[in-house]
């Protein structure tokens, strides 16, 4: 049985070897906009804002309090 850590060294290596184009995305966002949600690893920002690779910033935080 594989390693998550495997798994997820192999994903990687396996996505910056297909970046391509997206070299050429400009490193500001391209819609000029940023999404701060929480670290909840169900929320996938990308999907729930409709969004691409490249439009926006990404923040996550840990809710105020929270250990």
């Amino acid at each position: 049985m594989k390693s998550v850590l495997h798994e997820v060294l192999q994903a990687n290596q396996l996505y910056s070897d297909s970046f391509g184009d997206k070299v050429d995305l400009a490193l500001p966002p391209a819609r000029r906009f940023a999404v701060l949600t929480c670290m909840d690893a169900r929320l996938d920002p990308a999907k729930f804002a409709g969004l691409s690779e490249g439009d926006a910033h990404v923040i996550r935080r840990r809710r105020p309090g929270q250990r």
